[in-house]
Formats: C-alpha cells, sequence, structure tokens
C-alpha cells in the first residue's frame, strides 16, 4: 500500500527506489522491504485459561528490572503507577498461578517489563532479540477484542496496550506497533478518558490515572501515526481533559506536559504544511510563521524547565530531559526549513546518545538520526556546497555502530538503507559528470566494506566524541545544539515566499541528469 507524506520512512524509501530505478543495473530493495526485521509470534491465550509462571526471575530481581525500566523510559514510565506495580510484583510471587489467573492484564505488564529490563541491561553480547520470550508471553495475553462487561480491568488493559507498542515499535515492527497503539486508544475513548473526570465523582487517584494514561496513549499515537503515514486518530477540540501540570505540579507532570505540546505542533506541521492538497500558496507563509513562533514558546520552555528542574544536575544522565531533547529536535527537523537543525540535531547525539546514557533498545534516538542524516545526504546531493560541514556523515555512522554494538535490533537495517543511499547516489552522480565529480563521492573503499554485508560488526568511524564530562548544553546558550527562541523568532518574521521556491537559476540538477524538484506530497 502506499504511505501518507507524513512517513519519513517511506520517503526515504522512494528516494532509493527511484534513484534505484535510473541506474543502469537497477538496485535491490534493502531486504527486508517491510522492515519486519524479526519473525514476533505468540498463540493467543484464552481470556479463561490459565497463563503461564514458568522460567520468571527472583522477585528480587524483577524488582531490579522494574527500576532499570522506570529510568530508561523517562516520562513514558508514567504508564505504570509505581508503587501499586511493586506491591502487586511482591504479591504475584507468593502464588503466581492465582495472581496471574486473577490479574491477567497485570501480568501481561509484568512480562512486557521484564522484557524491557532485559533489552535495557542487554551489552549486545547475547545474540537475537532481548526480551523476546517475556514479550511474546504478555503480547498473547492481550485479547484482539475486550469484552466490555463491568468485570474488566480498563486501565490495566491500556497499560498493557501502550507498553506492546512501545516494545513492538521498539523491536522495529512499527505496523503492528501502530495498530495496538491504536486499539488502546479507542479504549480509553469508550472509557471517556478524553473528557475531564471530575475526582468527586470517580475519586482523586483514578481520575489521575485516567488523565495519565490517555495523554501517554496521545503522545504515543501522534509519533507512531506519522511514522506509518496515518492521520491522528484524534482532534484536540475534542479533548477536554486537563493537561497533566494543571493536575499535578511534578516533574514528571510538568515534562509529560510539554511532550504534549511538541505532539501537537508536530501534528499541526504535518497538517498544515504536508497535508493532503496542501498548496504553496499565501498561507503557507503564514502557517509557517505561526508555527516558529509556537516552536520559539516551546523552546523557551523547556529551557526555564531545565533550569530551575534540573538545576545542577548532570542533565545528560535524565531520561526525562533527553526525551523533550530528542522530540524538540523532531519538531524542529519536520518543519519547512528543516536544514537549520538537522546537522544540530546529528551533532547532538554525537555529544549525547553515545555516552554511558545512552539507550540502544528505544527506537527514538536512532530513527531521527537515520532521518536526519538521509536528508541531509539528499539536500548536498540535489544542493552541492549547501551542507558545508561533512562530518556529519562519519557522525551517524559512528552513532549507528555503538548502537549495533550495544544490541539495537533496529539499527543495523537502518545503517544498510543510508549505506545503499550513498552507493546508488555515488554511482548516479559519477554516471553523469566524471570530469566534476560531486562533493559526496568522498569514500577511499567500497560502501559495502563498511559492514554492510555484517551489521552486527560494529565499524570503526573517526570521529572526536565528546568527552562524557563535559558540559551537555543543548539549547542556545547553553551550547548552541538548537535555535534560540529569539532566533526562531527572528527567522519567522524574516520569512518570504520566495524561501519556499526554487527558481530553474537556484535549481542543481543532480550529475546533469535533470532539475531537481520539489513536492510537498513526498517531503519527509
Amino acid at each position: 500500500g502506499y504511505m501518507g507524506p507524513t512517513s519519513s520512512w517511506a520517503f526515504c524509501r522512494r528516494v532509493l527506489a527511484i534513484i534505484g530505478s535510473c541506474m543502469p543495473k537497477p538496485e535491490p530493495p534493502v531486504y527486508p522491504w517491510d522492515l519486519e526485521t524479526i519473525n514476533l509470534t505468540w498463540s493467543p491465550v484464552g481470556l479463561y485459561d490459565q497463563p503461564d509462571v514458568s522460567g520468571l526471575p527472583s522477585c528480587e530481581y524483577a524488582l531490579y528490572l522494574l527500576s532499570t525500566v522506570q529510568y530508561h523510559l523517562g516520562s513514558l514510565y508514567e504508564i505504570i503507577d509505581h508503587e501499586s506495580f511493586r506491591e502487586q510484583v511482591e504479591r504475584f510471587y507468593q502464588d503466581p498461578a492465582g495472581e496471574a489467573y486473577r490479574s491477567r492484564f497485570w501480568y501481561s505488564q509484568f512480562l512486557l517489563v521484564l522484557a524491557f529490563g532485559e533489552a535495557f541491561l542487554n551489552t549486545g553480547s547475547n545474540k537475537g532479540v532481548p526480551g523476546i520470550k517475556y514479550a511474546s508471553r504478555g503480547l498473547s495475553l492481550i485479547p484482539s477484542l475486550i469484552p466490555l462487561d463491568k468485570d474488566k480491568e480498563s486501565l490495566a488493559v491500556v497499560q498493557a496496550h501502550c507498553l506492546a507498542a512501545l516494545y513492538l515499535q521498539a523491536v522495529d515492527l512499527r505496523l503492528m506497533a501502530f495498530q495496538i497503539i491504536g486499539s488502546g486508544l479507542r479504549l480509553a475513548l469508550i472509557e471517556g478518558w478524553h473528557r475531564h473526570m471530575p475526582p468527586e465523582d470517580v475519586g482523586e487517584q483514578h481520575s489521575k490515572r485516567c488523565n495519565t494514561i490517555f495523554w501517554i496513549l496521545y503522545i504515543i499515537d501522534r509519533e507512531y501515526g506519522p511514522l506509518v503515514g496515518a492521520p491522528s486518530s484524534i482532534r484536540d477540540e475534542d479533548i477536554t481533559t486537563k493537561l497533566p501540570s494543571d493536575i499535578d505540579s511534578s516533574l514528571r507532570s510538568d515534562a509529560l506536559t510539554l511532550q504534549i505540546r511538541m505532539s501537537r505542533l508536530t501534528a499541526t506541521i504535518l497538517n498544515g504544511v504536508y497535508g493532503v492538497d496542501r498548496n504553496f500558496d499565501g498561507t503557507l507563509l503564514n502557517d509557517t510563521q505561526s508555527v516558529l513562533h509556537s516552536l520559539a514558546d516551546v523552546s523557551r520552555d523547556i529551557s526555564a524547565f531545565l533550569d530551575t528542574r534540573l538545576q545542577k544536575t548532570n542533565v545528560r544522565s535524565s531520561k526525562i530531559a533527553t526525551r523533550l531533547i530528542l522530540s524538540y529536535h523532531h519538531v524542529s527537523s519536520t518543519s519547512p526549513i528543516p536544514y537549520l537543525t538537522l546537522m544540530k540535531l546529528v551533532c547532538c547525539f554525537d555529544d549525547s546518545a553515545l555516552g554511558h546514557y545512552s539507550d540502544s533498545f528505544l527506537p527514538f534516538q536512532m530513527e531521527t538520526v537515520f532521518s536526519s542524516a538521509f536528508l541531509l545526504y539528499v539536500i548536498d546531493a540535489v544542493s552541492p556546497g549547501f551542507v558545508p560541514d561533512q562530518t556529519w556523515l562519519a557522525t551517524a555512522y559512528g552513532i549507528f555502530d555503538t548502537m549495533i554494538a550495544k544490541g539495537s535490533p533496529a539499527t543495523p537495517l537502518r545503517k544498510r538503507e543510508l549505506q545503499r543511499l550513498e552507493q546508488i547516489m555515488t554511482s548516479y552522480l559519477g554516471s553523469g559528470s566524471k570530469e566534476n565529480p560531486s562533493p559526496l563521492q568522498f569514500q577511499e573503499e567500497p560502501i559495502m566494506r563498511r559492514g554492510m554485508d555484517l551489521p552486527d560488526q560494529p565499524a570503526t568511524a573517526d570521529v572526536a566524541y565528546v568527552d562524557e564530562t563535559s558540559l551537555w548544553g543543548l539549547l542556545g546558550s547553553h551550547g548552541g545544539y538548537i535555535l534560540s527562541p529569539g532566533e526562531i523568532m527572528q527567522l519567522a518574521e524574516g520569512l518570504n515566499m520566495e524561501d519556499f521556491m526554487v527558481t530553474p537559476e537556484e535549481g542543481v540538477a543532480l550529475g546533469g541528469h535533470g532539475q531537481a524538484e520539489i513536492n510537498p506530497d513526498t517531503g519527509p
């Protein structure tokens, strides 16, 4: 099928297919074409069947894995009510079979927590997908249809859907992940969690949990939808529940609210700028300026959050802060003028994602590095010299190699795709002009020798990584990794329609083979 214009993965695959088809000897697609890198299967367990409780770790180790997951998931860990979950873990080990039968959906969450814990602690020395044996058992307890009766555990069911979607996305099964988060979101809508639930009617704790779970569903859905080119599953105007920061002034609530704002801004960009039948008329300029104003507001608030909430701490050790910063870069690079942030985004990863605190299992870092590097490569091919600093490519490969060495299940394929782009682009440009080679033709060895045949073996990249003890400045004057609010506002006020057009004189032919074109329907 055909994915929508919001899918950067579909855009990258179209670029590879179009250029590959123009080669004298057409290049086959990178395998697997559908990204189904693993075969994750499970046999559904009936609603009234006894779940399997064999082969579980000790209670002590299970609690250790729970704490590991709490740290690595950051603000997304709010899916789980930590204190009550920990208490139920201890009860579970007193009567495993009974608790698994009585609390089927909690047990599904428990198995997925074990899967995440194993994955986060994986060093890359073990072959196979980390945590998959627990994940498949947890997924087998989530039915495709949930009976709507008075005894069902709505919160536990939806929480299991959230954890399952996160795991499936992490192992590159994005279509399955989008389906299961959609099921969870629809269950939440049936329960009315998108509406404000007065604490005096349902209880303060229940009201707060429903609010938190709904917003996490919202964030994940807004994150996964564009990856497969799907529109948003719910309109913002239909949501009346309060923002987490309006209910609770905790660090996690403030961070979650900032994530929600960025999710909304991303949807605004994708629908308003890259939407279906979007024309390059006068409204595009106004929409872009409005987006940049909103982006400046978010940048200012994230900076204030880091200054007040995480002052005098090592920011790079905070998964909550890291997730916020990555989300901000994602929003920035999705804007109609992404080049201004793409290189800073890759450099940010070079400084942050390769240290002791990096995540190789969660896909957020890898996906953003891949799409940024891919787009920078295309920009440099279409307009040679527009990207003066070529170190970003070596940086991207260094990040990929580090994540592969740590056992990332999805990164080897992304690395092969970027290598394929290099290979076919170099051949394509070289065939058009032997006398004036493209600046991209800098490789001294064949692309295929960089580990393409052995993606699990990290290649060496000549990259000067930043010392882990150095200050990790990520906002404005703290290091210049992204545009400051003032710079964004100045950019917004200085825009005009000519910034969105490519004139015949300005267009650059790809290796003499024809004029480069801009098509909003195939934008990233």
